[in-house]
């Protein structure tokens, strides 16, 4: 693949396309699906068959109201490597309908099993292999410099990204996240990001780096104080929806530069159906509910990133 555009960049450019900073979480599991997907067999094979079935008509279905989905590995590695195939057939797929795609996959090792993740899920290549790539993927940074080096050279030769794990939305983490006094392990965590991502040749003309962070809002106060300790880098929101926060919660993370900050939501769009009770019901009506739902999160987030809302059908 010849230099590409910076990750950021097209991003930005994504968003500004789509008037919305809204990315919907692509995470299926096989007993939640609606009725006509779920398998007739209890194996590897038809559970991966019928969750990249789901994840084909999710795609289809939100593609022309957001800019790039997030799928989230680890619901397609249970399912060995017929899932394994399935999660990189779904990223050619979002790429084919012109979405970008942050692949969900929270590596974080060091040496050359970095190297040979990185190589995995995000290095350039060339040819039909390309397309099957992520535009960014997820890292967990917490071995150091070292576990996500291989991953910033790869995102600087193949115009790609990464956000690094800073504050998760699972109250669970805040047992690590929020330890220290003064400083909370979460905002050394912002400061390695800082490090890590503000060289110049990381930076596209957006004036964002291609090295990011997945920041939760929490209270208003501190992640506006998250926010200024990375001013480069673009933001990746979870928590919305399902888990709880609203758009009013996310809107600290967002900067006046375009793509500074991508929400995501997962399961409040692609399981809309089950709160309208249309799990059993025909496949235009469960899809419509999922239409519904990305609608209203995409014109709930667009302002965040300067647009006004459009709940156009």
């Amino acid at each position: 693949m010849d230099q590409p555009n910076h990750y950021c960049d097209r991003l930005s450019a994504a968003i500004h396309a789509k008037q919305t900073a809204a990315v919907v979480g692509i995470d299926p599991v096989v007993e939640r699906l609606p009725r006509e997907l779920r398998p007739a067999e209890s194996n590897a094979p038809a559970a991966a068959d019928a969750i990249e079935t789901f994840g084909r008509l999710v795609i289809d279905t939100v593609a022309p109201l957001v800019p790039a989905v997030k799928i989230n590995a680890g619901f397609f590695e249970a399912h060995y490597e017929f899932g394994v195939a399935a999660y990189y057939r779904l990223v050619a797929h979002a790429h084919a309908r012109g979405l970008l795609v942050i692949g969900d996959i929270k590596r974080g090792d060091i040496g050359s099993t970095a190297r040979l993740y990185a190589a995995g899920h995000l290095a350039a290549t060339s040819g039909p292999d390309a397309a099957r790539i992520p535009d960014a993927v997820t890292l967990a940074g917490y071995l150091g410099v070292r576990a996500v080096e291989p991953f910033i050279a790869a995102a600087r030769a193949a115009g790609r990204g990464v956000y690094v794990l800073v504050r998760p939305s699972d109250p669970g983490a805040d047992e690590v996240h929020e330890f220290g006094r003064p400083q909370r392990f979460y905002e050394h965590m912002a400061d390695l990001v800082r490090s890590w991502g503000d060289d110049d040749t990381l930076i596209g003309t957006c004036g964002l780096s291609c090295v990011g962070a997945v920041v939760a809002p929490k209270d208003s106060a501190s992640t506006a104080a998250l926010r200024a300790r990375l001013p480069h880098a673009p933001l990746l929101v979870p928590g919305y929806g399902a888990q709880g926060a609203g758009a009013e919660a996310c809107r600290p993370c967002f900067l006046a530069v375009g793509g500074s900050a991508v929400v995501n939501a997962s399961r409040s769009v692609i399981y809309a159906y089950e709160a309208a009770g249309k799990t059993d019901s025909p496949r235009e009506q469960w899809l419509a509910c999922i239409a519904t739902a990305c609608r209203r999160f995409a014109a709930d987030i667009a302002p965040l990133a300067g647009f006004s809302p459009n709940l156009a059908p």
